[in-house]
């Protein structure tokens, strides 16, 4: 039995034997104090120093090339991506309400991931990292769209659905392409070019707008709900969702943006014709920008401030009973949408929270406010609010604002 004491420097300590088990081992400097190890699976001393000048030689050349060290694969990229956002969220469950570490990944970000991860270890789990290139992620595309029209019938998950959106699609990729940036980062890839590709949407995703009908009878169907309970954690959520929906559909913010402000966000100013408003300052995907929402908005603002009287600037507006920022509020609207009779529209299309930034541009549009003014309300260009929303307002009450 070989000693576990033995150690023996091979090419002036570039790597050193030792054994474990009755097997020797290489252990071989990569720099930056860090080391790669290897098992020789041999017990033979003549055997494990040839073979260990080898391992050197060999990682000494994939050093000069720039190639990856370590053979990883797909599935071990893919468990510990995992396992880091996943201790990302438990730090954030851990941290202080309103701190940065409590923006980390949401339970429902991190049920996501987990879902779509199956696909990606099933297509390419045992590839080597570094050989997932543009035409394997083409390739995904392909392949996802086939998955369960392969499967056998009686395999098929209950909820599945066998033709996965366009949107479906880009978000399974842009998950296997941040993981891949992931293993860049941390030299899994060593000097291979990311892919760059990227799959377009045969059309453009236009989520529905609420119709006023249809937007009242949720108003009224979230007083309803307020009334039947008496718990307070679940009365201030649905106390929150109230004014949360209201303050959306009369601003037009993104829902990232309503989620990000802060008490310090909100100024307090009074219009030409005397009426006391709030200019939201938002944070959102493009940017910073300044929000007037419409006047009737005041009511819901203050109504938040009513029931936060110890609120500090830097606390998020929209918080949980237990204080924690809001990350998506979509369950409880589309359980009220359910209770109202109203979670899609009459082509099937499911209402979501954007759905309300689109009730207010359609809106605003039917007013006669210039496509112009309401673009940089909401942040976005001329171009879109046409294509976007348009298309749903009053071709002449448009047509005849634009021509005057």
């Amino acid at each position: 039995m070989l000693s576990s004491d033995f150690k023996e420097d091979i090419e002036d300590g570039k790597a050193q034997l030792f054994v474990r088990n009755g097997i020797f081992q290489v252990r071989v400097y990569r720099g930056d104090r860090r080391y790669l190890y290897r098992t020789l699976k041999t017990s033979k001393i003549a055997d494990a120093r040839r073979l260990a000048i080898r391992c050197l030689h060999e990682i000494e050349f994939k050093q000069k090339e720039g190639l990856p060290l370590t053979q990883n694969t797909m599935a071990q990229l893919i468990a510990e991506y995992v396992a880091l956002r996943q201790k990302q969220y438990e730090q954030s469950q851990q941290a202080k309400p309103n701190t940065n570490t409590k923006q980390g990944t949401s339970i429902h970000m991190l049920r996501q991931i987990k879902r779509v991860v199956k696909f990606w270890i099933e297509y390419c789990g045992s590839m080597a990292i570094d050989k997932v290139d543009n035409t394997a992620l083409e390739k995904y595309i392909v392949w996802r769209k086939d998955y369960y029209h392969q499967m056998p019938k009686d395999r098929i998950p209950r909820n599945a659905k066998l033709n996965p959106t366009d949107k479906t699609l880009q978000w399974e990729l842009t998950l296997g392409k941040t993981m891949l940036k992931y293993a860049h980062e941390r030299g899994y890839r060593g000097k291979n070019p990311l892919p760059t590709y990227s799959f377009t949407a045969a059309k453009k995703i236009v989520r529905p707008a609420f119709l006023l009908p249809e937007y009242l009878a949720l108003y009224r169907e979230m007083r309803k709900w307020i009334r039947e309970t008496k718990v307070p954690a679940w009365q201030h959520t649905r106390l929150m969702l109230r004014d949360y929906v209201l303050i959306l559909a009369n601003s037009g913010m993104r829902v990232g943006e309503a989620n990000n402000l802060q008490w310090r966000d909100i100024v307090p100013f009074t219009d030409e014709l005397g009426r006391k408003n709030y200019m939201l300052n938002v944070r959102g995907k493009t940017g910073s920008r300044v929000v007037i929402p419409r006047t009737n908005a005041v009511r819901y603002i203050e109504r938040l401030a009513e029931r936060a009287p110890n609120r500090k600037p830097a606390d998020y507006i929209f918080t949980m009973h237990g204080g924690d920022r809001v990350i998506t509020l979509i369950d409880q609207l589309q359980a009220v949408l359910r209770r109202a009779g109203i979670a899609e529209n009459r082509h099937g299309e499911r209402y979501t929270l954007y759905s309300l930034r689109h009730f207010y541009a359609v809106q605003m549009l039917r007013k006669g406010i210039p496509v112009f003014d309401l673009a940089r309300n909401m942040g976005t260009s001329v171009a879109i609010i046409m294509e976007y929303y348009g298309r749903q307002a009053t071709g002449l009450e448009l047509a005849t604002k634009l021509g005057s």
